[in-house]
């Protein structure tokens, strides 16, 4: 799972890596944070706003107590995982658009 940035107009969605990843097994191995430090070096380099990233680092989370934090002391199944409203979104027909990628 990645940590996204998503912003929209009238005629576009962006969505926009946020570098933080997390990494979950489904052999019973716990989940792994992965890329911290890229995250860091982007607000370090001006690369991503102190709001965007305050805003990423609260939604994450929220998303990590709801998800895979929640109800598990431990247990052998997961909670809410992948989320059952993603479902839908997960059976649409791919690509959904064009991929960019911004430089650098």
């Amino acid at each position: 799972m990645d940590l996204v940035h998503v912003s929209t107009t009238q005629d576009s969605i962006t969505v926009r890596d946020l570098y933080a990843d997390v990494l979950v097994p489904t052999d019973g191995r716990h989940q792994r944070l992965l890329d911290l430090d890229e995250f860091a070096d982007a607000i370090e380099a001006g690369q991503l706003d102190v709001a965007t990233a305050v805003d990423g680092l609260r939604r994450w989370q929220r998303f990590l107590d709801r998800h895979l934090h929640a109800a598990r002391d431990p247990s052998e199944t997961w909670t809410d995982f992948p989320p059952q409203r993603l479902r839908d979104l997960a059976a649409l027909p791919s690509p959904l658009g064009p991929v960019v990628t911004a430089p650098g």
